[in-house]
């Protein structure tokens, strides 16, 4: 491939972009939350901030932060549609990178990339998820990446590469990935170092979205309809008294917003802790990855109690699966050169 187009590898999540690529040597990663509404937007009165109208087909979207009419994201057709190729392209613009050709690294949830029945590549939803991505797409008043080659990849398990090859397994050890995802429950048992991946689960009911519709419900009920967006950022910042009170109208029903989004992080805690147990019973070690990974780990915790410091959180877990597959590539890259 040409040495000019640049390499991003991208995990395209249905909550939020994860993209990284290599800049002068080194590594460099944003993330870019999906918040789309139909129609177009105009240009804000008081400040320069960019307005991001795009356009595929007949079809008008614009990014919107803020809007509850945000188009939910949370579901596995998502991997397939317009809002995929609308959240891909402008993840992109968010890297500060000058628009040209790309060529990009994308990934798809386990149960999407595997066939169920005999854990071999679905050719099929990997051809669809590049030709979505190849589809024409145009930004009002502004240039777009041309994306010339996509490339696709299991979700999850690419994620443990460094960790695992640092962490000084031997050749029997089983290792546990659970990615926790905005839509999606991913788990994959590794042997060794990467030397084989015994089994793959995914669980399309189970992700950081029962939390978060939990949330916007809460929210409307005290007045405070807001996007999954707001939404996911109250979950993180659910302790941060002065930002809850921001987002929160009805000042007394505060600790009752609280407590719905406390009661059904436990619940995505059990379900996670029990979806593991079913399908797998003793792991020698766990990796925990995803932008679910923080909500899940006292929960994973209680349930392998005998593990202990074996149970590892991936760093910055929602980026760990980008910023590996990138690494790895470069590496591949170099190594052929």
């Amino acid at each position: 491939m040409h040495s000019s187009i640049t390499k991003f590898a991208i995990d395209d999540g249905s909550t939020n972009v994860k993209i990284s690529w290599i800049e002068n040597g080194l590594v460099r990663s944003v993330t870019s939350p999906n918040s789309f509404r139909k129609d177009w937007k105009s240009a804000a009165l008081l400040n320069d901030r960019k307005v991001f109208n795009y356009q595929i087909a007949s079809t008008k979207h614009t990014y919107d932060a803020t809007s509850d009419k945000a188009l939910s994201t949370t579901h596995v057709a998502f991997q397939y549609d317009d809002l995929n190729l609308l959240s891909v392209h402008h993840a992109l613009l968010q890297t500060g990178v000058k628009p040209g050709p790309v060529s990009i690294l994308v990934t798809l949830p386990i149960t999407e990339y595997y066939q169920a029945d005999d854990c071999q590549k679905n050719e099929e939803n990997i051809a669809r998820k590049k030709a979505n991505l190849m589809r024409e797409i145009s930004l009002n008043k502004g240039e777009l990446f041309t994306i010339v080659d996509v490339e696709v990849l299991p979700e999850s398990l690419p994620a443990v590469l460094t960790t695992l090859m640092d962490s000084g397994v031997n050749e029997f050890t089983k290792s546990l990935v659970i990615d926790c995802g905005g839509t999606t429950l991913d788990m994959g048992v590794i042997v060794g170092e990467f030397d084989d991946v015994s089994a793959v689960y995914g669980n399309a009911e189970i992700g950081v979205s029962m939390v978060t519709n939990a949330a916007r419900k809460a929210l409307s009920a005290a007045d405070s309809d807001a996007s999954y967006l707001v939404a996911n950022e109250l979950i993180k910042r659910r302790h941060n008294r002065e930002f809850v009170e921001e987002v929160i109208n009805d000042i007394s029903k505060v600790d009752w917003v609280l407590e719905r989004i406390e009661n059904k992080i436990s619940e995505l805690g059990a379900a996670v802790a029990y979806e593991a147990k079913t399908f797998t019973r003793n792991p020698n070690r766990i990796y925990l990855v995803g932008g679910g990974a923080m909500l899940i780990e006292t929960a994973i915790r209680e349930a392998y109690p005998s593990l202990g410091e074996k149970i590892v959180m991936i760093k910055e877990p929602q980026e760990a699966l980008s910023r590996e597959i990138c690494c790895y590539h470069a590496a591949e890259a170099s190594d052929a050169a």
